[in-house]
């Protein structure tokens, strides 16, 4: 009899510890709770001017690079490099959206976009930029299967600079994916 109630006490605190409390807000998945991030843009910073002076299309070619795991400061590997068209978009506000679509090298199995906001600030003859926040999304490239999760990050900062006189972009984007990796952006508007 003891070893009967011993057996049952057993499963019960068995599927007990198996169970899962449901301990998350009702409301995590909710995105209307959270503020418009267009919001944080609406300011006036007085870099219209520049905005549309470096808005257009732009031919360029993208290398990435892996960066080491602690600091994601010191490059360890470079891994492919490939062509895209950049779109530089200005805003009201005097900043500017930047962004690729669908960027895919031979050896990569995925295709990246990228979409980030950057400030402008100009010095002689270049334009700075600078941005966070960027949104980085991947799929699945073609006859290219991948068997993990697919990365992506709302987290991407860019740093670049834009020569007047030349027309020409460099820009260094950390896309803030699980791996370190970054996007090292050479352009020139078309």
């Amino acid at each position: 009899m003891i070893k009967i109630i011993v057996t049952y006490t057993f499963l019960f605190l068995v599927l007990v510890s198996c169970t899962k409390d449901d301990t998350l807000s009702p409301d995590i998945d909710n995105n209307s709770l959270l503020p418009d991030r267009s919001d944080y843009l609406n300011q006036d910073y007085g870099t219209q001017a520049l905005a549309h002076k470096i808005e257009g299309l732009y031919d360029s070619s993208i290398g990435l690079v892996i960066y080491d795991d602690e600091t994601r400061t010191k490059p360890v590997l470079y891994l492919t490099r490939g062509a895209t068209e950049i779109r530089i978009i200005a805003l009201e506000s005097g900043a500017v959206e930047i962004s690729y679509q669908d960027f895919q090298t031979l050896l990569m199995p995925l295709k990246m976009s990228v979409t980030i906001k950057g400030l402008l600030e100009e010095r002689n003859d270049t334009i700075f930029i600078r941005g966070s926040d960027g949104i980085v999304r991947t799929k699945r490239g073609e006859d290219m299967p991948i068997g993990t999760p697919l990365p992506e990050s709302d987290d991407a900062e860019l740093t670049g600079i834009y020569i007047n006189s030349e027309k020409e972009m460099g820009m260094l984007i950390d896309l803030m994916l699980p791996i370190p990796i970054k996007a090292l952006v050479r352009a020139q508007k078309k």
